[in-house]
């Protein structure tokens, strides 16, 4: 598992690339111990953009998924970066304690039981249909857990409820829902998609109605653990087809409802529903799985030597790309120089590559000797310094990493390289395809300015 070291707990790193670039906002206090010499000024600087630079392709760690405001589930599949799945694991809670269903002498009977998933968007192709499938998850999900990327979770081998689908993100949907006065409501919703569950299972919720596992919400999930939603085992999609789902969990339309009827000794029908909700107090994480056989990335994985015409970069624990500059301590060991910037060109490769878009942003960090990824020092200058954002302009991202270069020449900094990722990686499916060294046209490269001293 990754694990990033610093004065404050990183555990959010991966989440959304706004919070990435917020979280260390408190450290800059710290900023001074981390800052090498440097002189940011381009007065008489000398330039080269001839520095040797190596990429490598690698598998990245699991990260952390949990706890994320946005679930990711589904199936994608590319000659790039061939299969990729994601599944979801949510808890749903109760929306009160002693929860009470039914009256006495009143018989109750599940009319629907229905989980709803509020889109919060998409990745992929949203005109091919697929199946997911949700599972009721058969061991106690606790709070206080962390659970990475690659969790395995007992689930029960029935099916409880699934669906075969075209994503539908703009059209809103009209359903019929009882209200609170006994009579019946057509609510307008906003995009979702609506999975039916087995009315078996409504039947035993009913079942605890004025009993213990329905007392509380510590009762509740020990009863009932959870869902984890997924793609079937067996699925299959062609190149370019099918969608990884984006879900808000933390939206108040995300949640269970249970529609049913109450039959009163008069034989008097009562229409009613409950919502168990999803939010921010319930367990909720993604997990990820990535098949690479017979994709350029599986081909470059193997690949023995490292630099080649691409280098990739993957969300949902996928692959991440090393860059190093082999000879730039050798370059100017019998020099005294200044670095008064150093940026770090990465070329997006568009077409085929790009076909859902460019990643919005991405983020270099270095590895200590424990394999731990940890902030270079030009970070703590803040986001519109530091850099990694899209230039639609350019087709490329950009970073300046001068105190970095600077630390590696004084000796300051012992490094192997920087670990190019993508922002939000445990919450998107986005990927980066950068031009490599040995790309004919354009190449990464980095933009030296330095000064001599004597």
């Amino acid at each position: 598992m990754i694990k990033i070291r610093t004065s404050m707990n990183l555990r959010k790193v991966f989440f959304l690339s706004a919070s990435f670039l917020f979280l260390l906002s408190a450290c800059r206090q710290d900023e001074e111990k981390l800052k090498p010499e440097f002189v940011n000024n381009d007065a008489y600087s000398r330039f080269t953009n001839q520095i040797g630079v190596r990429t490598q392709t690698l598998r990245s760690d699991s990260i952390l998924a949990d706890r994320v405001s946005t679930g990711l589930v589904g199936i994608y599949k590319d000659s790039v970066f061939g299969t990729s799945r994601a599944a979801l694991h949510v808890q749903p809670r109760l929306s009160t304690n002693f929860l009470t269903l039914g009256q006495t002498g009143e018989t109750l009977y599940t009319d629907s039981i229905v989980l709803s998933l509020h889109y919060d968007g998409i990745f992929g192709d949203s005109s091919i249909q697929q199946t997911l499938e949700v599972y009721r998850i058969d061991e106690q999900l606790e709070s206080s857990e962390n659970y990475p990327s690659n969790t395995q979770i007992a689930i029960q081998p029935s099916i409880l409820g699934s669906k075969t689908f075209q994503p539908d993100l703009e059209n809103e949907l009209r359903i019929i829902s009882p209200n609170s006065n006994g009579g019946i409501d057509t609510l307008t919703v906003q995009p979702e998609l609506r999975i039916k569950l087995d009315n078996a299972f409504g039947d035993e919720l009913l079942s605890k109605s004025g009993q213990s596992e329905l007392e509380n919400n510590t009762n509740f999930t020990a009863y009932f653990n959870g869902l984890k939603i997924m793609p079937p085992q067996s699925a299959t999609v062609n190149n370019n087809e099918a969608a990884i789902l984006y879900y808000a969990l933390t939206s108040s339309a995300t949640k269970m409802s249970l529609y049913y009827s109450a039959v009163n000794g008069n034989g008097d029908t009562t229409k009613r529903v409950v919502d168990f909700p999803i939010n921010s107090s319930s367990v909720r994480f993604n997990t990820f799985e990535h098949d690479y056989s017979g994709s350029e990335v599986g081909n470059q994985l193997a690949q023995a030597t490292p630099d080649s015409i691409f280098t990739f970069t993957q969300a949902m624990a996928g692959v991440e790309s090393l860059i190093s500059f082999p000879t730039l301590v050798e370059d100017f060991k019998d020099s005294n120089i200044v670095v008064n910037k150093a940026e770090l060109i990465l070329p997006a490769a568009g077409g085929s590559y790009a076909k859902f878009g460019y990643a919005t942003s991405l983020i270099v960090a270095s590895k200590d000797a424990g394999g731990n990824l940890q902030f270079i020092p030009d970070y703590f200058e803040g986001e519109s310094y530091f850099g990694g954002f899209f230039d639609p302009i350019t087709q490329s991202y950009r970073f300046n990493i001068g105190r970095y270069v600077q630390g590696l020449l004084n000796g300051s900094i012992q490094s192997d390289g920087l670990t190019l990722l993508l922002t939000g990686s445990a919450v998107k499916a986005e990927r980066a395809v950068i031009f490599g060294p040995k790309n004919s046209s354009r190449q990464i490269r980095l933009n030296l300015y330095y000064s001599k001293t004597e």
